[in-house]
C-alpha cells in the first residue's frame, strides 16, 4: 500500500515547497508499528534460515501483514517466490520443485489450507527427517517430471481467518511460527495520525488530520483499517479540484466498507458438507479415500459420511434435471 510504504520517506514533490516538519513523526512509535516490528523480526528468522516457515494471520485486513512480509524480505535481500490466488496442489508441487532453495510467499490463498493434497504437499515441505532438507512427493497422472523431490527453503503465508476443526491445517501450523497481527479502531487511528501529519500529495498536514478526525467518528460501527485512509485523501484532492464538500465522498465510503461483522460458528451440517465436497474433489474415484480424509477433517461416523453423500448425489440429480428442464 503506497501510504504505508511513504511511512519513513518524504511525499513532496520535487517541485512543491516543503511545508514545516510537524513533530509528530518523531514520537514513539504506535502500538501498531510495533506489532509490525515484532512480525518483521520473525520473517527475518524464516528468511536466514533459522524456521522453515511463518503463518501470519489476523481477521482484520489493512494492518500490513503483506507489506511487513515483502518489505522485510527485500532488506534482506531475498527475492521470494510469491503464489497468489487459485492454487492447486499440482501447481504448488511443481513450483516448489522448479525452486527448491526459494523463500515461498503464499498470499491470498485462503482456499488452498482446504486443499488436502495441497496440505500434504506442504507438511512433508516444511517438516522431514532433518531441516536441511525435507523429501516432497506428489502422483498424478498431468504431472510432467519427477513425482519427488527435496525441499530446503521456507514457506511463508497470511491468511485472514485460520480455518478451524481442519486437523491437516494445524498439522501444517504445527511445523511453523505462528504471529496474529491485530490492532483495535483506536490503535489504527493512532497510526493514521502518524501517516497524516507527514501530509499527502499536496495535502497539508492539519487537512489530512481532519480526514483522520472525520474517520474517527465511524470507529463505534466500523472495523477501520488502513486501507481506508489513502482512498479518503484522494477523494480530498478531487472534492477541492471540483469544489464540493469531501466529507460527502469519504462518509459514502465509509458507509459501504468496513462494517462490523460478527462472526458465526457455521452449523455442523454446512461445515460437513463442505469438506464432504472438497474431498470428493480431491478423491474422485476412490470412495475408500474420500472416507478416509472426510473423517480426519470431521471426526465424524462413517454412517455419516454416506449419508451426506448420498444427500450431494441426490442434489445433483436435481441439478441435472433443471438444467434439462431450462436447456
Amino acid at each position: 500500500m503506497e501510504i504505508v510504504n511513504k511511512l519513513t520517506c518524504g511525499w513532496w514533490k520535487k517541485d512543491q515547497v516543503p511545508l514545516p516538519v510537524p513533530s509528530v513523526p518523531d514520537s514513539p512509535q504506535t502500538a501498531l508499528e510495533q506489532r509490525q516490528q515484532l512480525l518483521s523480526h520473525h520473517v527475518r528468522l524464516a528468511a536466514r534460515g533459522m524456521s522453515n516457515g511463518l503463518c501470519v494471520f489476523g481477521s482484520r485486513g489493512g494492518l500490513g501483514k503483506t507489506k511487513v512480509i515483502l518489505e522485510t524480505l527485500k532488506k534482506e535481500r531475498v527475492k521470494p517466490l510469491i503464489l497468489n490466488g487459485h492454487i492447486t496442489p499440482l501447481s504448488l508441487f511443481c513450483n516448489l520443485r522448479e525452486r527448491p532453495d526459494a523463500v515461498v510467499f503464499l498470499d491470498d490463498s485462503d482456499a488452498l489450507f482446504r486443499n488436502l493434497p495441497a496440505l500434504g504437499i506442504l507438511r512433508s515441505a516444511l517438516w522431514g527427517e532433518t531441516n536441511e532438507k525435507r523429501l516432497v512427493t506428489y502422483n498424478s497422472s498431468q504431472l510432467k517430471g519427477p513425482s519427488s523431490f527435496y525441499f530446503m527453503g521456507r514457506i511463508l503465508f497470511a491468511v485472514n481467518v485460520l480455518p478451524q476443526h481442519n486437523h491437516a491445517f494445524q498439522a501444517v501450523l504445527s511445523r511453523v511460527d505462528q504471529f496474529e497481527l491485530t490492532a483495535t479502531n483506536e490503535e489504527v487511528v493512532q497510526m493514521m495520525r502518524r501517516l497524516a501529519a507527514q501530509g499527502y500529495d499536496g495535502l497539508a498536514p492539519e487537512e489530512c488530520m481532519a480526514v483522520v478526525d472525520f474517520v474517527s467518528q465511524f470507529s463505534a460501527t466500523r472495523e477501520l483499517s488502513l486501507r481506508l485512509l489513502e482512498p479518503s485523501f484522494k477523494k480530498v484532492i478531487y472534492a477541492k479540484g471540483v469544489g464540493i464538500d469531501w466529507r460527502q465522498l469519504v462518509a459514502t465510503q465509509l458507509h459501504e466498507i468496513g462494517r462490523h461483522s460478527v462472526p458465526t460458528a457455521p452449523a455442523a451440517r454446512t461445515f460437513d458438507l463442505d469438506c464432504l465436497r472438497q474431498v470428493v474433489q480431491d478423491y474422485p474415484n476412490d470412495v475408500g479415500a474420500q472416507e478416509k480424509a472426510w473423517r480426519a477433517l470431521t471426526k465424524r461416523s462413517r454412517a455419516t459420511f454416506f449419508r451426506l453423500k448420498k444427500t450431494l448425489a441426490e442434489e445433483a440429480e436435481k441439478d441435472e434435471a433443471v438444467l434439462a428442464a431450462t436447456g
